[in-house]
């Protein structure tokens, strides 16, 4: 090895390693759609973006870190499934980015895509300058709506109950099954959703959601929500279990 005239060793600097470009999944109503909004993420924000069928999604991401999901709420062309999914998508990977696209902004579609743990909700026919700021808000860490979704969130704002010494916490009065149907509704589960996993008929979900509404004197599930939230109620997983019962019941 050769001498060092000045007795010291020399020190190597290593460089950090940069990460790699970030990446984004997309899951459009078509494939189409999908191409075009894949297709923006290339190009106005260096993301590594890629469309996915509903199917792949979630196998997709636990494959490797991914910093932002647009999902159709209207993916498989089946009305509804893209909240579905981006409640899975929400519960596995909870720090990451989700934008939902809708066809027409709505209260219910507006409220149910922020239940299912969405940052930002995009009306399709909107143009991409707009999809450009969804994007730049929610992948800096806020929420996005656009103007009328913004009206739609002071609305359920204002519909939030009042605490009242009447309502005080009413949830010592739900049956068991009430109660356990009522946790499974805040945490974003549609009656359907409910009826599969307790084995119940959606009309028996749907009764023991309105004598919920009823003891709790909330009439939505958007003031259960606000309801459950103010008086510090946890949205975990259901504590009570029950035996299957047989079917319809």
């Amino acid at each position: 090895m050769p001498s060092n005239a000045t007795g010291r060793e020399r020190v190597v600097h290593i460089a950090p390693q940069e990460k790699t470009s970030r990446k984004a999944l997309v899951v459009g109503r078509d494939a189409l759609t999908g191409g075009l909004l894949a297709d923006a993420l290339n190009h106005n924000f260096g993301f590594e973006a890629a469309v996915i069928s509903p199917s792949d999604l979630l196998r997709a991401m636990g494959r490797g870190e991914v910093d932002l999901v647009t999902i159709s709420a209207d993916a498989n062309s089946a009305a509804g499934t893209g909240f579905d999914l981006a409640d899975s998508v929400f519960r596995d990977h909870p720090k990451t980015p989700i934008i939902i696209l809708v066809d027409e902004l709505s209260y219910d579609s507006v409220l149910r895509a922020f239940r299912c743990g969405a940052r930002g909700v995009f009306e399709l026919r909107e143009s991409m300058t707009e999809f450009t700021h969804c994007v730049e808000h929610v992948t800096r860490g806020y929420i996005w709506v656009g103007k009328a979704g913004t009206g739609f969130l002071m609305e359920a704002l204002r519909r939030i109950p009042a605490p009242s010494a009447r309502a005080g916490d009413d949830l010592s009065a739900l049956t068991a099954r009430e109660l356990q149907v009522v946790q499974y509704a805040a945490r974003g589960k549609t009656n359907k959703a409910i009826a599969s996993e307790l084995y119940l008929s959606e009309h028996t979900v749907k009764n023991y959601m309105f004598r919920a509404f009823e003891k709790l004197h909330v009439s939505n599930r958007v003031e259960l929500l606000f309801y459950l939230a103010t008086r510090g109620h946890p949205f975990g997983p259901p504590e009570i279990e029950f035996d299957r019962p047989a079917a319809g019941k």
